[in-house]
């Protein structure tokens, strides 16, 4: 399945996969078990795993995607301020 550097790191965020770079230049999403797979992107979406989508290189989109990790973790403002309240108020 194809998916976008977003989507990716929300994936990536939640730990049960691992990106890794296809034999033909592409970056796939599979299970943590699976990580030392040789395949391509076209065989990564037949097995059912995702593929980022993106025309970049493969070392820009790991940047991207370590990004996109860090925002996909990162706390919710609103959250936070939702939190703190009812800290406060002892609920």
């Amino acid at each position: 399945m194809l998916v976008t550097l977003e989507k990716a790191g929300e994936i990536l965020a939640k730990g049960s996969h691992t990106a890794i770079t296809t034999t033909d230049g592409k970056i796939a999403l599979v299970p943590k078990e699976k990580e030392n797979l040789k395949l391509t992107a076209a065989e990564a979406i037949n097995l059912m795993f995702y593929v980022v989508r993106s025309a970049d290189p493969p070392e820009a989109v790991m940047a991207q995607l370590q990004e996109a990790v860090a925002k996909a973790q990162a706390p919710d403002p609103a959250e936070e301020r939702a939190r703190r309240y009812r800290e406060i108020r002892g609920t």
